[in-house]
């Protein structure tokens, strides 16, 4: 037997069907606006806490400027033998606070998604070079060497984010180097293809160390697991984390090859425009212009503020100490200055504060802003407010005697 069933739609089925349909998109669009609330209350908290790590960072990297500048000052002024190896571990630790403090910072900058691609011309040998020489003193330490082989057919003049380029290499470097063993570490860069207007290039850093278990090779890009090593230098355990992100952000990914007791390779790929003609070169100056030059020190830190001014002198510059903002802005208005290096966090008045007074009398002066911000997200804003140049802080000599010679000659920034 074969049993029918018709059923008819009537208006109260009809009328039943709508309310129910009416009833899920009306559920519908209060989860999507429940789903709107909460992503912008975490977003909110992703502000407040990068916010809060800024200025916390900030406030932490103060204190140990003073501390890496004042144990390099003395391992250079003939310390006893006895103290050397002190002073060598109380620099070593605080470069390694600041180091730690840095990537915490900039992992909180990736994850609020307050980074993104930057496009700029650079040199693409130069910036190996410069990259190779960061791990200089661990080389010779180690009684190893960096090997650098390039692919000729890849154009030097490259455009990309060679910020971004930089701190990768730097990270794959440094960590070749704590398990490289004493061989040499080599640094490729390899053209996959050539094309009109762009280039595809294949970025590798190898050792011939020990080697990563397969089992440990996924254990080393989470955050703080470092594999144990024969050095025991100090060491974050966020640099792989910090290649991982960068180049999610570059929209690539970091290759890891590896057998245990012949080494490892670190390889990713990136894709360039490049340049047919060379690069502009920085304006040639001379390293002599230093000498008396007149400069205005603003920092209401006292101790940062000697050690800047030490170092000035060093130079042959002429400096002067100012505590605070307002001050600031009544020297420059009565005194001839050649230069101010502008501390950014000050009380009663900022440094940013200041600068916008000074600037709305005074044009012409350099203004460098001395800062624990990354120039990757506020040089922009600094140099709307009528900054010269910024600084990054703890600074080494070199950057602060590069980025005076570059303000006080061009008004470029670093």
């Amino acid at each position: 037997m074969i049993l029918s069933f018709n059923i008819s739609i009537t208006p109260l089925l009809l009328s039943l069907l709508f309310g129910v349909f009416g009833i899920l998109a009306i559920i519908i669009v209060l989860l999507l606006i429940k789903n709107e609330k909460e992503r912008r209350k975490n977003t909110l908290k992703l502000e407040e806490a990068l916010a809060f790590n800024t200025t916390l960072s900030h406030e932490l990297r103060t204190p140990l400027y003073a501390v890496t500048a004042i144990s390099k000052s003395l391992l250079q002024s003939s310390p006893k033998a006895t103290q050397i190896e002190d002073l060598q571990i109380l620099e070593r630790a605080s470069n390694y606070l600041v180091k730690l403090i840095n990537d915490s910072l900039l992992l909180k900058k990736i994850d609020a998604k307050k980074l993104s691609q930057h496009q700029e011309s650079f040199d693409l040998d130069r910036l190996v070079y410069q990259v190779s020489k960061t791990v200089e003193k661990q080389i010779v330490t180690k009684g190893t060497e960096i090997v650098i082989n390039i692919d000729p057919k890849i154009p030097n003049h490259l455009n990309g984010d060679p910020v971004k380029l930089t701190q990768i290499l730097i990270n794959l470097l440094n960590n070749a180097v704590k398990f490289g063993e004493k061989k040499p570490i080599y640094i490729e860069v390899v053209a996959q293809n050539i094309y009109e207007k762009n280039c595809v290039i294949c970025f590798k850093i190898i050792d011939h160390g020990k080697g990563i278990l397969k089992e440990d090779q996924g254990k080393i890009l989470k955050h703080f697991h470092q594999l144990e090593s024969k050095n025991k230098s100090f060491g974050s355990g966020l640099g792989l984390t910090i290649v991982v992100a960068l180049l999610k952000i570059l929209n690539s990914e970091l290759v890891i090859k590896s057998t245990v007791n012949k080494g490892s390779e670190f390889s990713f790929i990136l894709n360039f425009g490049y340049e047919l003609q060379p690069i502009k070169k920085s304006i040639t100056v001379d390293t002599t212009a230093l000498k008396d030059l007149t400069v205005l020190v603003v920092d209401d830190n006292l101790i940062n503020q000697v050690i800047t001014i030490k170092t000035l002198e060093k130079f042959g510059v002429k400096a002067m100490p100012c505590h605070s903002g307002s001050e600031a802005i009544e020297l420059v208005a009565s005194n001839s200055f050649d230069l101010v290096l502008m501390d950014l966090y000050m009380p009663v008045m900022t440094g940013e504060e200041a600068t916008k007074k000074i600037r709305s009398t005074n044009k012409s002066i350099p203004i460098v802003a001395l800062t624990a911000l990354e120039k990757d997200n506020h040089w922009a804003e600094l140099s709307d407010l009528g900054f010269s140049a910024m600084l990054h802080k703890p600074y080494e000599e070199d950057a602060l005697y590069k980025v005076l010679l570059l303000a006080y000659n061009s008004g470029n920034a670093l």
